[in-house]
């Protein structure tokens, strides 16, 4: 069990256990062997759903937090939750990577830029990248509190992602699963706040 808690301890682990997924696609760009649709699909999924897990830890940790063994995860959770978001970040690239492969064409992809269905998909993209750069200690450090209202970015950014997801009408189900979540967990998070700010300090008797 110590061994267990060491190496979840790792961010070296973390990172690898994130990539894991990423050994497919980048074969695929090389090896084409599978469909097209069937890889943005699933890139692109991955991407939402490392975007959307990223954005429920707060809440997630708020619940947590009544737990004995929650409280671990939470700190777990906390400490790691940039590399999600990082993640995230990185098979965007990847499903834009793949695109561009298959486009291989400068200027329908830059008129497509200009349509909704996929402009979204590029704001996205443009949203996170300056996230993703930031996500590190020294930025942290630097930034100070802009780094967190920047961070802030990142709902529009997910937004923009599931613009992108339903205006291209694919697998519209999947998206609304997706969706739910991500909902719940930022009317979790508005009700700790509110429930936070209401609360009444009664003075002590002397």
């Amino acid at each position: 069990m110590n061994l267990v808690n060491k190496l979840l301890s790792s961010k070296y682990i973390v990172w690898i256990l994130l990539s894991i997924p990423a050994l497919e696609y980048i074969h695929e760009l090389f090896y084409p062997t599978r469909h097209y649709p069937e890889m943005m699909q699933y890139s692109g999924e991955l991407s939402i759903q490392f975007l959307v897990f990223t954005l429920c830890i707060t809440p997630l940790t708020l619940i947590l937090r009544y737990a004995d063994w929650g409280k671990t995860v939470s700190r777990w959770l906390l400490k790691n939750r940039r590399y999600f978001g990082v993640a995230g970040f990185g098979y965007a690239v990847i499903h834009t990577v793949l695109y561009v492969r298959q486009t291989f064409d400068l200027e329908l992809i830059w008129l497509e830029a200009w349509e909704w269905p996929l402009g979204t998909g590029w704001i996205c993209l443009l949203i996170l990248l300056p996230l993703a750069m930031t996500s590190n200690q020294w930025s942290i450090n630097k930034m100070g509190r802009a780094w967190k209202r920047m961070q802030r970015l990142s709902y529009i950014a997910i937004i923009a992602g599931f613009a992108h997801w339903l205006l291209l009408d694919f697998f519209i189900d999947n998206a609304m699963i997706w969706i739910i979540p991500l909902v719940i967990a930022k009317l979790v998070h508005l009700g700790f706040r509110v429930y936070s700010k209401g609360k009444i300090r009664v003075p002590q008797s002397t």
